[in-house]
């Protein structure tokens, strides 16, 4: 598993997952969202597992603490039954990986506390890792630790070459901030494919993004054939990246 150094001791790897001193910060695997969309008549090849299930099994290799920060599955308000189920599934094959876990909780992980406890993993709002790091959802305001770890974005960078033709790939965005860096994870989530990012801070959900200088963040592509690639801050592609407006979280 290949990476690269964002930060102090923060490896970004191709298949979303950052590593820092043993542990393997994840974010917003959606699990069951092929069910709710199922339910507004668009039905998906069942996929999310499968995703959330092969990130895991890299990262075990490597570390055996993973963290969560947020939106471990997708429903707003119930725990529906493929939910559970992945959910479930998910937590299970945790447990035979010996992997220690912790969920930060995120926007969509409500009804999950009992199934994440019953499995023997810890349900928390923020987590403090070490020396200044800490890990959150981003959905809402927080204070910022010297390196904040978040998700909820699910950043991706779309960019278009001089003859018209585009490429997008899931990103990590490292975004300084007047406490150090803040570090926003791609989605894991196959179908959470990410807005593009910008520099206008009003493009943004988070309103931790909003009160940060978007002009200086770096986009890291992340792409399991391409691997990690750092690219300009995203005042120095401007005329490159094609925007899109920010989908609901």
């Amino acid at each position: 598993m290949e990476a690269v150094e964002l930060e102090r001791g923060l490896y970004a790897t191709p298949q979303g997952a950052l590593l820092y001193k043993g542990y393997a910060i994840i974010a917003d695997l959606h699990l069951g969202f092929e069910e709710e969309m199922s339910r507004k008549g668009v039905f998906l090849p069942p996929a999310q597992l499968r995703r959330a299930l092969e990130v895991l099994e890299s990262v075990s290799k490597a570390v055996k603490k993973v963290v969560v920060a947020g939106d471990l599955k997708h429903q707003f308000g119930r725990l529906g039954k493929m939910e559970k189920r992945d959910v479930e599934a998910f937590l299970s094959a945790a447990q035979k990986k010996g992997v220690e876990l912790v969920l930060v909780r995120g926007n969509h992980d409500n009804f999950v506390k009992k199934l994440v406890e019953d499995a023997g993993f810890e349900v928390v709002d923020e987590l403090d890792l070490s020396e200044g790091v800490k890990v959150i959802h981003g959905h809402k305001a927080a204070e910022l630790g010297e390196v904040t770890i978040m998700g909820h974005e699910h950043p991706s960078v779309a960019l278009r070459d001089p003859v018209g033709a585009t490429a997008k790939f899931p990103c990590y965005l490292k975004v300084p901030s007047r406490r150090g860096v803040v570090v926003v994870l791609p989605a894991v989530g196959l179908y959470q494919s990410g807005t593009s990012v910008t520099p206008n801070r009003e493009a943004y959900l988070s309103p931790i993004l909003k009160e940060l200088d978007l002009k200086k963040a770096v986009p890291y592509a992340a792409d399991p054939e391409l691997g990690v690639v750092e690219l300009p801050a995203l005042e120095d592609l401007a005329g490159l990246l094609v925007e899109e407006a920010p989908l609901g979280r």
